[in-house]
């Protein structure tokens, strides 16, 4: 392998390869965790549109820590266990049910330690960018600009689009950083702030990769959920019909691939990285010596 970095091309590539290589397994890891996820995001946008027109009372709340619990225990599991089946077949090495399955009790709790520590640093984020933002606002008004929302000052429109701007990038930025940092926790046993400051190594010069990948599925994502958002709101929200059946459906389905993809071609691209960043270590030290790919 070159130490050139990997393109978005073969990223995606390999990830077919890999899938196609081991269908029935990774059938069934998306049949008992990623499946899931998919049915209980439309089950609670079905209720949520249903109930919009409501005052926000204890059940809402119920229903809402009801879909956010089963989502987040799903999701610990789907990504160990997919992650480590694709990091084997990357290599192509041999893959078994017991041993996916068994990397969900090594990885569960560290991925949630690690992941509630990310929640945190971008609340953290928010937090201090709500704070700066007001200043400015404050600042910008005792120097005599006319920035009140409700005088159809242009100056509030450019103050809100810069803002936004700003907060876009430094979310954008960080996710990009730390993309590869839940194929660190479970293939590398790390957890906490470690897996964040390895995956920015990692990516380091292959970031426009990581942000390609993370647009190209964030787009899809946003896409189909627009589409299925419009259909629902179409029906006002209510099953008439199996019309309204298979489309819920085909959402489940296509968005269960799309996140099978993505876990994938995310695992994928820490390999590459992984490689990469070890040759370029040995290189360095002048200890590598190029071997023949068979």
């Amino acid at each position: 392998m070159s130490t050139h970095s990997p393109s978005l091309r073969q990223v995606l590539s390999e990830t077919w390869r890999v899938i196609a290589a081991h269908p029935r397994h990774f059938l069934a890891l998306s049949a008992l965790f990623l499946l899931p996820v998919s049915f209980s995001a439309v089950l609670y946008y079905l209720h949520s549109i249903s109930t919009i027109s409501t005052p926000y009372t204890q059940p809402h709340l119920l229903i809402s820590i009801l879909y956010i619990l089963p989502t987040l225990f799903f999701t610990l599991c789907a990504i160990p266990s997919i992650t480590t089946t694709t990091f084997a077949a990357f290599h192509r090495k041999p893959i078994s049910f017991r041993l996916s399955l068994q990397s969900i009790v090594l990885s569960f709790f560290p991925l949630l330690a690690t992941k509630f520590i990310t929640q945190i640093i971008f609340g953290s984020i928010l937090f201090v960018f709500g704070v700066l933002v007001l200043v400015a606002y404050i600042g910008l008004t005792l120097l005599g600009l006319e920035i009140e929302y409700d005088n159809n000052s242009p100056y509030f429109l450019v103050f809100v689009v810069m803002a936004t701007v700003v907060l876009v990038f430094v979310f954008v930025y960080l996710q990009v950083e730390w993309c590869l940092s839940s194929a660190v926790v479970v293939l590398e046993s790390k957890w906490g702030f470690e897996p964040l400051r390895r995956s920015s190594r990692l990516v380091k010069g292959k970031r426009w990769v990581a942000l390609s990948m993370t647009v190209l599925f964030a787009s899809i994502g946003s896409v189909l959920t627009v589409l299925y958002s419009n259909l629902v709101r179409s029906k006002g929200g209510v099953c008439q019909g199996w019309v309204v059946f298979v489309q819920m459906v085909v959402y489940v389905v296509v968005s269960t691939v799309l996140s099978l993809y993505g876990l994938v071609a995310n695992t994928v691209l820490f390999a590459y990285c992984k490689e990469l960043t070890a040759m370029i270590d040995e290189e360095t030290s002048g200890k590598y010596v190029a071997l023949p790919i068979v």
